[in-house]
């Protein structure tokens, strides 16, 4: 799977000055400064064209395009990403989680998404460090997940990424502003960048687990008594 990663670009200027960039029938992957932020209203009413932006975008290419952006849901405020493929949204996933007191609010569900590239689960910001949302992406048969981050303060994204792909079998990568960074499933970093862009061509590889753990003690049915 060919990527692209853009960490300090905006989408627009991406397209208009550095398309060579990106192969075609790849995956190009902007942080949240690649579309800011985007109001539902204002996309409903025709007043901005953000996601329409990623569509044609996507098509030009001949591939998929995800961009990081904060939404607003008629004041509504969620961190997101929106993912289009050949021309065709294909859908918005948000955070689903929030850390200490924030105005931005959780969003619903997790998604994986089956792109001309291959299948594609995504995390949103925070949800990074909550391990069950790398491992129900895994078990829906992602082939690789991409988390969109806003800024990293220090070395968790990084080790919270190696442990996810490690754990679940599956290549994780990440973008956010100024760094992007790609763990193999053996939870080792391959690939990493602080410059604006990054490209990458990850082979797919799955390592599906089966894990067991020792009980300790005497244990019997619930029914049986004491």
């Amino acid at each position: 799977m060919n990527l692209c990663f853009v960490t300090g670009e905006t989408l627009n200027s991406v397209w208009q000055n550095k398309l060579d960039l990106v192969e075609s029938g790849g995956v190009l992957v902007f942080g949240f400064n690649g579309l800011g932020l985007v109001s539902y209203k204002k996309e409903l009413e025709g007043q901005s064209e953000y996601f329409h932006d990623v569509a044609k975008l996507s098509k030009q290419i001949n591939g998929v395009v995800i961009s990081g952006c904060d939404t607003d849901t008629y004041g509504v405020y969620r961190h997101s990403a929106v993912i289009s493929d050949k021309g065709k949204i294909l859908g918005v996933t948000d955070m689903s989680h929030t850390i200490d007191e924030s105005e931005f609010v959780a969003g619903g569900g997790f998604r994986v998404y089956d792109t001309s590239a291959g299948k594609i689960g995504l995390i949103i910001a925070e949800d990074l460090f909550f391990p069950e949302t790398a491992r129900i992406l895994a078990l829906c048969d992602a082939e690789i997940i991409i988390c969109i981050y806003k800024k990293l303060e220090g070395n968790m994204e990084q080790v919270m990424l190696r442990a996810g792909a490690f754990s679940n079998g599956v290549a994780m990568a990440l973008c956010a502003d100024g760094y992007a960074c790609v763990s193999d499933i053996r939870g080792k970093i391959v690939l990493a960048s602080n410059s604006e862009t990054l490209k990458a061509n990850i082979k797919i590889e799955k390592d599906y687990r089966l894990i067991s753990a020792r009980r300790r003690g005497l244990y019997r049915e619930f029914r049986s008594g004491y």
